[in-house]
């Protein structure tokens, strides 16, 4: 039979009449295409989320690591909130910006309080308080300071060594709460026929009373000044070190003891070391620096500085070392000076209460340490017709600084960047942290995107994408944006609902995109 031949053009085949499978080459099979070029409006499901997720939260790491403000891609906006820059403030409501920690959220803030204890009454017993933590107060900012140690007491005598400090600047509270104070006080100066050294000062301890009174805060208390008696003494252990008493030969000043709890930040020194081989006492260590060595045959050692704290300035010394007016005080745990030998000069008490050591040459006394810096005490000296006494160490103190916080419903919404043709469809990724209980998304935490400037926005739906850095990540992708009026001014709105004190977020990035 002969064949027949069917030449182009003599019919054109209707839709599905060649199936797939009778093909040499299955075309939707996307291994077969070995050349040319698909055309872009086949690649619709082609899934980009996961890039652009990526693509975003690299951003957010980019804004952090170089301090970046809002800054802007080629079809994408992303702000890690390094400022506030990215947020239209005339239209957002309730927002508040945390600059250390980089984030939003509805925080409002009441004025500081203050809440001062131990009443600088010096030697004598430890002084006890409570302080009840009032409603809406999440944080204290907690300043401890140890009793000063007292001056060695014979002649040429090390200053005694501040009391140590702690500093924590966000220590979290309860309201209702009652915490347990124990002030320390500061260590009586060292005799001439009797001790000798000078007695350390006590630790000023803060107790949390609901938790079985378990110590969370020690500010150790100062170590005594070393003393020239019958031989070199060295100074003692402490907050910060006593220092070393001298007669013509080595002494070694105390170490300091403080330590840093969990969330805080100690300060503490040890003593001036006796490395010149002077004849003259050396300083007490402070909180902010070593003890000096007596420099010369006519000096003794002044006490190490202490620590300034700018938002205790009505609490403690100015940088003349004399007391705060309330305006360029809150220098705290300065070291006492060393005693001098015979017509030599005592040592500088060190900024921050520190007293003076005694004067052989003027006849003069060591001064004691000033009360409620926990200042060490000035140490002994010779003079011209006798002994010259010690001072005694400063008592301690602990300062509470705190404001009460409301958390409230907030709407942040972004200034606006320019889309470079009408989008349709719109990306958003964010990150957040549950500052307290737990939010739910779409109910406690809400986004929206607008492409005509914010007259008009659209609900995206938000799924959890797990955690970044610690954060929750937060997405919606292809958001149908299509039917709001038409624009290319694109910004973004995120709602937090429902907060307070129980639960609340903070947003922590955003990133908006669009095609």
């Amino acid at each position: 039979m002969a064949l027949t031949k069917v030449k182009s053009g003599m019919r054109t085949l209707g839709t599905g009449e060649v199936a797939t499978a009778n093909m040499a080459v299955d075309p939707t099979n996307a291994s077969n295409l070995s050349s040319g070029s698909v055309p872009s409006a086949q690649l619709g499901n082609v899934d980009t989320t996961g890039l652009e997720d990526d693509i975003a939260l690299l951003g957010f790491k980019v804004a952090s690591n170089g301090s970046l403000a809002k800054y802007d891609l080629v079809d994408q906006t992303v702000d890690d909130f390094q400022s506030e820059a990215g947020i239209d403030t005339s239209a957002s409501t309730n927002e508040a910006y945390d600059s250390t920690g980089k984030y939003y959220s509805g925080a409002s803030y009441g004025s500081y309080s203050y809440s001062a204890h131990g009443t600088g009454s010096g030697q004598g017993s430890q002084e006890t308080s409570t302080w009840t933590c009032p409603a809406n107060v999440l944080t204290v900012e907690m300043l401890a300071i140890g009793g000063g140690a007292g001056g060695g007491g014979h002649y040429y005598s090390g200053g005694g060594g501040a009391g140590g400090i702690v500093h924590d600047e966000d220590y979290a509270v309860t309201a209702g709460v009652v915490y347990d104070i124990s002030v320390g006080i500061g260590g009586t100066e060292g005799s001439y026929n009797g001790s000798q050294v000078g007695f350390s000062g006590g630790d000023t301890t803060w107790n949390v009373n609901a938790e079985g009174g378990g110590i969370a805060m020690v500010a150790k208390g100062g170590g005594g000044g070393g003393s020239y008696g019958s031989g070199i003494t060295n100074g003692i252990a402490g907050g910060s070190g006593g220092g070393a008493g001298a007669w013509g030969g080595s002494g070694t000043g105390g170490s300091s003891t403080q330590t840093s709890p969990t969330g805080a930040v100690g300060y503490g020194n040890a003593g001036g070391a006796n490395t010149n081989g002077t004849d003259s006492g050396q300083g007490g260590g402070g909180a902010g620096a070593v003890g000096e060595a007596s420099p010369s045959s006519t000096q003794a050692g002044a006490g190490g500085v202490g620590k300034l704290f700018s938002n205790f300035t009505a609490y403690g010394m100015t940088s003349s070392n004399t007391a705060s007016t309330g305006s360029d005080g809150g220098w705290f745990g300065g070291g006492g000076g060393g005693g001098s030998y015979s017509e030599e000069t005592g040592g500088a008490g060190g900024v921050g209460g520190g007293g003076r050591g005694a004067n052989g040459n003027a006849n003069q006394n060591g001064v004691g340490g000033t009360a409620g810096t926990g200042g060490g005490g000035g140490g002994a000296a010779h003079g011209s017709s006798g002994g010259r006494g010690a001072g005694s160490g400063g008592q301690g103190k602990l300062l509470l600084r705190y404001r009460t916080t409301a958390f409230n419903n907030m709407t942040l919404i972004s200034n606006s960047t320019t889309a470079e043709a009408v989008p349709t469809k719109a990306d958003l990724v964010m990150t957040y942290t549950n500052g307290a209980g737990t939010n739910t998304i779409n109910t406690d935490i809400k986004a929206y995107v607008s492409r005509d400037n914010g007259t008009t926005y659209t609900q995206g739906t938000l799924a959890s994408q797990g955690t970044t850095g610690g954060h929750t990540i937060l997405t919606f992708h292809d958001l149908d944006i299509s039917s709001q009026p038409s624009g290319s001014a694109m910004r973004y709105k995120i709602e937090t609902l429902n907060q307070g004190a129980a639960k609340y977020a903070n947003i922590q990035a955003v990133s908006l995109g669009w095609s």
